[in-house]
């Protein structure tokens, strides 16, 4: 019987090692660290059965869509914590950031066409996934990607999930095997051949030097074709960072986190979404340290398979329950649904009912119609909505709750909910730290329907579920929320 993570492995291409070659390449892409990370563990493996020392590549690109200062500094304050940090005499880390467009493709076909093999990280959506379709047959040695994303390895599933409940009917079956079976903690002291490689310089002509881009970050930026307007944010993208969150989550608000989580003002969320989705953490590792503190009497035999209800499989703390039912289930759901579906970012991609209302809806009328400048510097009549796209711009993310009604009254307030989608998208992926993920896609897609079902029919939503900013600022806590990011902060 094989292992449960043989289904995170996917070979891309039917070559054969290359046994000139001069090592294993570990094309790192989006799991963008060096414990816990399955992809990382099996190019250790390769290299260990052909005996070549490994390559690690740590690179970004400054061609792509919705590229920012933002996300740029992010990535690159994560690469040179580890450059800063590690034994560059126990493993070769080659850190690399583009300058000019070109530059990185240029660099990955060098390293291969001196590798044994490549192995880069599985991931079903953006560059990464246009990537993962197209070198493995430009390349003359094997391509593996190997999933790293979540705990519910993405090949587990023939199909893509229609609901959170139908994908937790999966999670509940294989939660135990998969915890059970957890990537190592560090791979690299698998690692057998720790030869240094040295790469001849015509490699790099033309580069920009890594090392004086690491050591002049800002500088670099701000000389890229890329969207300047989008600043970098206070959060710090290296791991670090990420496993301080974690900490402080846990002792601050973990076990308040199923009461409190919807309310802005007492900030009980784990915002450990940016640190997710450039893999600087895995999920893994969360859900290890979050069930530690599950009542001291709880174990592993107490999850009870309960035909995906969202209580009561842990049968521990509930907060505990409602956190990992966040973090496994609606998050991985749209990894699984994105693994299977190429249009996972396409308004056709709905589910049926949903396109169908929505079409019974095009000619409604709309009391209010922005422009996406308009939303994008908090320029609309609703002050909540305005706040939480003021937070969205200038810190990189939004309140969980507040999310879901800044996503349902673009819908209201667009032509036809083709404009609400891509206004959505756009402001999500241009900045949010966590943009570009199937995880915000879900968030944005579960507006339209999306892993939700019918509800009583209104004007412009038709069976859409409705949500109002007066209810809202009924149910939740929000005047602090309000007094710091309310309407004197748009830009217009």
């Amino acid at each position: 019987m094989k292992n449960i993570n043989s289904h995170r492995v996917f070979k891309r291409n039917q070559r054969d090692p290359n046994p000139d070659g001069e090592f294993v390449l570990y094309w790192m892409q989006i799991n963008r660290r060096l414990n816990y990370n399955y992809a990382l563990e099996y190019a250790v493996g390769w290299a260990n059965k052909l005996g070549k020392p490994l390559l690690i590549l740590e690179a970004f690109s400054c061609d792509y869509p919705w590229a920012s200062d933002r996300s740029h500094t992010f990535v690159l304050q994560g690469m040179k914590e580890h450059f800063d940090t590690v034994d560059h005499r126990s493993f070769n880390y080659l850190p690399f950031a583009e300058h000019e467009t070109g530059q990185y493709d240029q660099l990955i076909m060098n390293l291969a066409g001196r590798a044994s093999m490549l192995i880069t990280d599985e991931y079903p959506v953006f560059i990464m996934k246009k990537r993962n379709d197209t070198y493995p047959a430009r390349v003359e040695v094997p391509y593996y990607t190997v999933d790293s994303n979540g705990l519910i390895p993405l090949g587990l599933t023939d199909k893509d999930p229609y609901s959170a409940y139908l994908f937790r009917k999966i999670m509940q079956k294989h939660f135990v095997e998969a915890f059970t079976h957890p990537p190592q903690k560090d791979p690299l002291e698998m690692l057998e051949n720790r030869s240094g490689i040295v790469l001849p310089e015509a490699i790099f002509d033309g580069l920009p030097d890594t090392e004086e881009v690491l050591n002049g970050i800002e500088g670099f930026v701000s000389g890229l074709v890329i969207d300047h307007s989008v600043k970098p944010v206070s959060m710090h993208g290296g791991r670090k960072a990420a496993l301080d969150r974690l900490s402080g989550f846990i002792s601050e608000a973990l076990l308040s986190y199923g009461d409190q989580r919807n309310h802005p003002d007492v900030k009980m969320t784990s915002q450990l979404s940016p640190w997710l989705h450039f893999g600087k953490i895995s999920a893994y590792e969360i859900v290890q340290e979050v069930l530690k503190y599950q009542p001291e009497e709880w174990d592993l035999d107490r999850i009870t398979y309960n035909n995906g209800s969202s209580g009561g499989f842990f049968n521990g703390n509930s907060s505990i329950e409602s956190f990992l039912d966040e973090l496994i289930t609606w998050r991985e759901v749209g990894f699984h649904f994105a693994h299977h579906r190429d249009d996972y970012d396409q308004f056709n991609s709905l589910p049926d009912w949903a396109v169908q209302t929505m079409n019974d809806h095009r000619s409604d009328t709309r009391e209010w119609n922005y422009s996406y400048e308009e939303l994008a510097a908090s320029q609309t009549h609703d002050e909540i909505w305005n706040a939480a796209q003021t937070q969205l711009r200038e810190e990189g993310l939004i309140h969980n709750y507040l999310r879901m009604l800044w996503g349902k009254k673009v819908i209201e307030w667009t032509p036809d909910p083709e404009t609400a989608l891509q206004y959505l998208i756009d402001l999500n992926n241009l900045y949010a730290i966590d943009g570009r993920d199937p995880n915000s896609y879900s968030g944005i897609f579960w507006c339209f329907g999306r892993f939700d079902r019918a509800w009583q029919e209104r004007p412009v939503f038709g069976k859409l579920r409705y949500m109002a900013s007066e209810n809202t600022r009924k149910k939740v806590k929000m005047k602090q929320y309000l007094s710091r990011y309310g309407n004197q902060r748009s830009l217009i």
